[in-house]
């Protein structure tokens, strides 16, 4: 599942919990599948975030800075 797929997933199980109209065992069922989906959100995005380069502009024009992730 992609990142967009992921955070498409996320947004149709807010919707559904907000809603109010779901029984109290499949909001938990929904709650733990929008946990997970958080989880491997957050990974590609601190796998992206090691990946990216910054750009600086120096005298010779522009150099790529690798971003430290923390």
């Amino acid at each position: 599942m992609t990142f967009e797929e992921s955070i498409k997933e996320l947004d149709a199980i807010v919707e559904k919990l907000e809603s109010g109209k779901m029984s109290i065992d499949d909001s938990l069922d929904l709650y733990s599948k929008g946990m997970k989906l958080c989880v491997q959100c957050n990974q590609k995005l601190t796998e992206v975030k090691g990946k990216i380069a910054l750009l600086e502009q120096n005298s010779e024009g522009f150099i790529e800075k690798p971003v430290e992730v923390e």
